[in-house]
């Protein structure tokens, strides 16, 4: 699935998500959009609330020490590059595993199922695929570095990568340590592969992790703080009568 191919896909996603219904995470089943108009809402609710919280602190270490870490790479491109050329990083089959777990179209299926049974992991998912997706086509398109092989650009940073390491972060902060030190695992092996397949350089695939990093994080910033402003009452049977109780957590 191309970049491209993936910002429609995600796009057609949510867009009938305003149609649908999917768990909330408590059991619960609700509209997601609660009746907003579908662009304000993923404008408002979804991706501008990332895209504020995401720049913080942490954040701009996040893209200061993936460009300094890229940069480092780049001393070893050449000589990297080189090794894959004489060498087996990985066998045929493992790379295009790793082209496929990588390419968009696992990622997707994953964030619907979550929606299924897990609505704000869901949304965490899909906002953090789509803005490093349209992240990684502006970077790509305007830096237009060649590939390894010379036979087309793009190189910077690698789309696959940084959709995976996406994907993987989101998962971690959703899910816990265990979970994420699997799916950073998976994300890793994509970007091998990507390295093997002479597709990408080192220093693309460490760029995109970062990438990837950042915006998963940005996106379970924005979770964590939609739970943070959820207030609930609800009816609490007793003896002789009934109590309403009042919940809201901070």
């Amino acid at each position: 699935m191309t970049a491209h191919r993936l910002l429609v896909a995600i796009t057609f996603i949510l867009f009938s998500l305003s149609n649908m219904s999917f768990a909330s995470g408590d059991g619960e089943w609700n509209d997601p959009t609660e009746g907003k108009a579908f662009f304000p809402w993923v404008w408002d609710d979804q991706l501008k609330p990332t895209i504020v919280q995401g720049f913080d602190e942490t954040g701009a270490r996040i893209i200061v020490g993936g460009l300094m870490a890229s940069a480092a790479a780049g001393t070893q491109d050449d000589k990297l590059f080189e090794y894959t050329q004489n060498h087996h990083i990985m066998s045929d089959s493992w790379e295009q595993l790793g082209g496929f777990l990588g390419s968009g179209g696992p990622g997707v299926v994953l964030a619907l199922s979550q929606l299924w049974w897990d609505q704000p992991g869901g949304l965490q998912s899909f906002r953090a695929m789509l803005l490093t997706t349209v992240t990684h086509v502006t970077l790509a398109a305007s830096i237009n570095r060649q590939r390894p092989t010379g036979d087309r650009g793009w190189s910077w940073p690698s789309g696959h990568t940084s959709n995976a390491f996406a994907i993987a972060t989101s998962m971690a902060y959703s899910y816990g340590p265990w979970v994420g030190t699997a799916s950073y695992g998976v994300a890793t092996f994509i970007a091998a592969s990507r390295i093997s397949a002479q597709v990408h350089w080192l220093s693309d695939v460490v760029a995109a992790a970062a990438l990837g990093i950042y915006w998963g994080r940005a996106s379970a910033l924005v979770t964590e703080s939609q739970k943070k402003n959820t207030t609930m009452i609800y009816p609490v049977p007793i003896d002789g009568g009934l109590l309403v109780q009042f919940s809201k957590d901070f």
